[in-house]
């Protein structure tokens, strides 16, 4: 499992045994979240077809974000803008890689910029407290894809540890 700091992006990869169709079947099923992400209390679908993908995650301490998928490459990954409905959205990347019997997911989450801030403090937040905060998380979902996948069993709320911004 790999985990850096990229660019002021949280990245988190990990390794999984099975073949990516797998993992891309997955991914391709609508409300797919409530399966193996520990922080999901449901993954309603707004549209969920060929050309559009676009769903609303509410996490378990009621925050609500829309997740709208621009980009989606079968058995590659997918890319996605995720927040607040009428709010600012950070960019997400999943990228699927299949090695020796091997899939190495990796997810990448690249914050959005608030203007809360001056830039020269926002990027002190973000380096100090945004990233390694979204870093947590990234692991504690990719270790619920990996769980979800090796044994079948729906990931349990918090099944990780909690988090202080969603759980």
């Amino acid at each position: 499992m790999k985990n850096e700091l990229s660019n002021l992006s949280a990245i988190s990869e990990i390794k999984l045994n099975t073949e990516i169709k797998e993992v891309w079947g997955l991914f391709s099923k609508p409300s797919h979240l409530e399966l193996f992400h520990p922080f999901c209390r449901s993954n309603k679908i707004i549209v969920w077809n060929e050309q559009n993908k676009t769903d609303e995650l509410t996490y378990l301490n009621g925050i609500v974000y829309e997740r709208n998928i621009y980009s989606w490459q079968k058995n590659k990954g997918f890319k996605l803008y995720i927040g607040k409905k009428e709010g600012k959205k950070s960019k997400v990347e999943w990228k699927l890689k299949s090695i020796n019997e091997v899939v190495i997911l990796t997810i990448e989450v690249t914050p959005y910029v608030s203007d809360k801030f001056t830039l020269k403090i926002y990027n002190l937040v973000l380096k100090f407290y945004i990233i390694p905060s979204l870093k947590k998380y990234l692991i504690c979902v990719t270790k619920g894809i990996k769980f979800y996948l090796e044994s079948g069993k729906i990931v349990k709320h918090n099944q990780f540890g909690s988090h202080r911004w969603f759980s």
